[in-house]
């Protein structure tokens, strides 16, 4: 019987997350022009907020699942410590998500979104002339930064 409560915990969790994530994308692609980002463009704007609020509720719910199996009783010791990898590794992911993030923010792209999974990172970033000069900096500060090598990086610009 407590399985059950504990499936019913995460469904309602995963739920909530559903509706937050859809009130979120709502909100942010109902804006007036000018209200994002001091002025920019509202489609550009809209675009990279829904996907990092997307993003973030798909990480959530990731992880909400990898610590229903690791608290679960019923989980083997194989498949808990096979969840706690997976968590790590998702952190981990995460964590160069921001720190590229934050990269190309310094380096003045007013928008810009990272996606990282064991097999590559993606960027995408607001830019109208992505040059190849710009695409080297970024890639090289990936590879000096991250575990990800060259063939990994997939760039992509964003137009306005």
């Amino acid at each position: 019987m407590a399985t059950n409560k504990k499936k019913i915990i995460i469904l309602c969790t995963m739920v909530v997350l559903l509706v937050a994530s859809g009130y979120l994308n709502y909100v942010l692609t109902n804006k007036q022009p000018g209200d994002l980002n001091g002025g920019g463009d509202t489609t550009a704007s809209s675009f990279f907020a829904s996907a990092k609020a997307e993003r973030q509720a798909t990480r959530n719910r990731e992880i909400a699942q990898y610590d229903a199996v690791i608290a679960s009783s019923s989980s083997t010791a194989e498949a808990k410590a096979a969840a706690e990898a997976s968590k790590l590794q998702l952190i981990a992911q995460m964590e160069s998500e921001y720190q590229v993030e934050t990269f190309l923010l310094g380096k003045g792209y007013a928008q810009a979104i990272v996606s990282c999974n064991s097999n590559n990172i993606n960027v995408i970033v607001m830019d109208n002339e992505l040059t190849a000069i710009k695409v080297a900096e970024i890639k090289n500060f990936i590879v000096n930064q991250t575990a990800y090598v060259l063939n990994q990086i997939i760039i992509s610009q964003y137009g306005v």
